[in-house]
């Protein structure tokens, strides 16, 4: 296997020392290095800690190209705060990964961006090109990067209120604002609306005669078990058509705005839950050049694969108090087509990430994601470990090894740490053995920063 990695927050660090680090990434296996937000000023690594921020505020790393916004007739941004030594250090530093051959990508590219129109940004044409504005500046001004990678946007995931001050609460997703998204692609809004509500009153009543009942039912199961509502299934059908359209048209302003081709990929979750955000991985695979799905498994935090599955059961247990844990689980199953082996309970998903996880869970997360596209070299997943995943229980080197060889029995040839700021050194070790020459530490000059950054 193959890897690329992430210079997220800690862009400062890298550039301070690209030289060696990209040595030591290149001896690792390391093929690909992805950038951003591109701007100064945001963590300072210290080891051991969790981070510090920077002594001076966040200030993006060029300047806006007033002719740019004026072509696309938006607003240009103000000048960045002059910072013309790490100005000059980024250049170095990104000539010298394009020097090791590394594909260089963009992340955040939009970072900066203006206000955009009043309307939802799915469908305001304003709020389209004010994006788009912002990508095609920062790529045009970093020639040397060969394309960019969004992080959403997506819809809702999560059944949990509480979660992360709503963040991904599904029923949180049809606010006003979205009826012209609605009506822009022949939907009634009010119907979309009523069924949510009626959905929400579902999970709130569903009893254990229910769960038995229409359990390992598959599609028409499911569908009678959430209560037969030909209005919800509308409902999802439109999040994907909504999001799917609204990413067709940002590439292709995108590759008309831009003065040479780049690659762009995006970053849905995991295959299970990728269809609830609205994320088709097929439709993507048209018109996007790489898939970076999430391929976070652990517990607790956000966006982990078993945190997600524990507060759906917690939660439909609270909303439906006479379901069991295992009533909750099933529904979690029918829904998503997935089964976590030998988890029945919330208490299960303490110690869920066992060999058996890896070799069936992963591998069919990996399956799905591969089944979009024509070609295994255009999924590379996001792929976290260590000590605090995402605010998530720690995953170790061991549990890493796992989730690598897994996916790669199941056909994945590459992926994408995320990221090196917090990268351990038993996960370096790993790594290098598993996609290049393994990292000696008595003899490499290459310490993994283990800094825990969010």
């Amino acid at each position: 296997m193959r890897l690329w990695m992430d210079v997220m927050r800690d862009l400062e660090s890298v550039m301070d020392d690209h030289e060696r680090i990209f040595d030591a990434w290149a001896e690792g296996g390391v093929e690909g290095v992805v950038f951003g937000p591109l701007v100064f000023g945001t963590d300072k690594l210290l080891p051991g800690t969790r981070f510090v921020r920077g002594e001076t505020p966040a200030t993006p790393a060029f300047d806006p190209d007033p002719e740019v916004y004026r072509r696309l007739g938006v607003r240009a941004p103000p000048a960045a705060r002059p910072e013309p030594e790490k100005r000059a250090l980024l250049e170095r530093t990104l000539h010298a990964a394009k020097e090791r051959d590394f594909t260089v990508t963009l992340m955040y590219t939009d970072s900066g961006a203006g206000p955009g129109g009043p309307g939802h940004y799915l469908v305001d044409d304003e709020s389209l090109r004010a994006r788009v504005a912002r990508m095609v500046d920062t790529l045009e001004s970093f020639p040397m990067a060969d394309g960019a990678v969004m992080d959403g946007p997506e819809w809702g995931y999560e059944i949990a209120p509480h979660h992360m001050n709503h963040r991904s609460y599904i029923f949180h997703d049809l606010p006003p604002e979205v009826e012209p998204v609605c009506a822009a692609l022949g939907y009634d809004y009010t119907l979309l609306v009523a069924a949510k509500d009626r959905l929400y009153s579902r999970l709130h009543h569903l009893t254990p005669q229910d769960i038995r009942l229409h359990r390992g039912g598959g599609v028409l199961g499911a569908f009678q078990l959430l209560g037969s509502d030909p209005d919800l299934f509308a409902w999802f059908r439109f999040r994907v058509e909504a999001m799917t359209q609204y990413l067709r048209r940002l590439r292709a302003l995108l590759n008309a705005e831009l003065s040479r081709p780049v690659h762009l990929g995006i970053g849905p979750r995991s295959a299970a839950f990728a269809p609830l955000t609205g994320m088709d991985m097929g439709a993507l695979a048209e018109f996007m050049d790489l898939l970076h799905p999430k391929h976070y498994f652990w517990h607790r935090g956000f966006d982990g694969f078993v945190g997600t599955v524990h507060r759906y059961i917690e939660v439909l247990c609270e909303w439906s108090p006479t379901l069991s844990d295992a009533d909750a689980l099933a529904v979690v199953e029918a829904l998503f087509g997935i089964r976590l082996p030998g988890v029945s309970d919330r208490l299960d998903c303490e110690w869920a990430l066992t060999p058996e996880f890896y070799r069936e869970v992963v591998a069919q997360e990996t399956q799905r994601a591969l089944a979009a596209v024509d070609d295994p070299q255009r999924i590379v997943p996001w792929v976290d470990a260590g000590r605090f995943p995402h605010d998530g229980d720690p995953m170790s080197a061991g549990d890493l090894r796992l989730l690598l060889e897994s996916a790669a029995g199941a056909g994945l040839q590459r992926f994408l740490y995320h990221h090196q700021g917090n990268l351990t050194a038993g996960e370096w070790t790993v790594l290098s053995e598993m996609c290049g020459t393994r990292w000696n530490p008595r003899r490499s000059q290459y310490q993994p920063p283990d800094a825990l950054v969010l």
